[in-house]
């Protein structure tokens, strides 16, 4: 039952985390702002958490719960404190082109609108069926800012006939 209660918490906060992050962009006209920051480290820790427990598999679910929310707690507050709100934005739009693109492997890029030298590429891998009816597409996604390189491997998956995908 605390497993369980973990997992939904969890979940909510993935979620939350990314309907807000849009909404705030259009709201904030795009200001650099710690909210960044803290986003990316709630959805960090969030999808390390679940790829902890994963990676786990059963052994000692609760430490690689653990391991796995504090390492995605750090690499998302990295990748938050150096994207600002719009660029997040566009971060996501680029990973929905390429996730909804039948092409596998087909790059999608981004430019900062205000700061140059930010911007990145993305492409999805060939989707796979999972055994429980899910429909899932490797990511990979690098982003440069200022000349440093920051890549992260998501995986987003989907129920058929759903067409909205979600990290998974």
């Amino acid at each position: 039952m605390v497993k369980a209660s973990i997992a939904i918490i969890v979940a909510a906060l993935v979620w939350l985390g990314l309907v807000a992050a849009p909404a705030a962009a259009q709201q904030s006209g795009c200001r650099r702002g710690d909210t960044g920051k803290i986003a990316g480290t709630v959805i960090g820790a969030g999808l390390g958490a679940i790829l902890g427990r994963k990676i786990d598999g059963g052994r000692n679910r609760g430490l690689g719960t653990v391991l796995g929310g504090a390492a995605g707690a750090l690499v998302g507050n990295r990748i938050g404190a150096s994207l600002d709100r719009c660029e997040q934005e566009k971060v996501n739009d680029a990973t929905l082109a390429a996730v909804n693109d039948p092409q596998p492997g087909k790059e999608q890029t981004w430019r900062s609108d205000t700061r140059p030298g930010v911007g990145g590429k993305i492409s999805a891998g060939a989707p796979e069926k999972l055994a429980d009816g899910r429909e899932c597409r490797p990511v990979r996604r690098v982003s440069y800012v200022n000349g440093e390189e920051i890549r992260e491997n998501p995986t987003l998956c989907r129920v058929p006939p759903q067409t909205n995908w979600s990290m998974g």
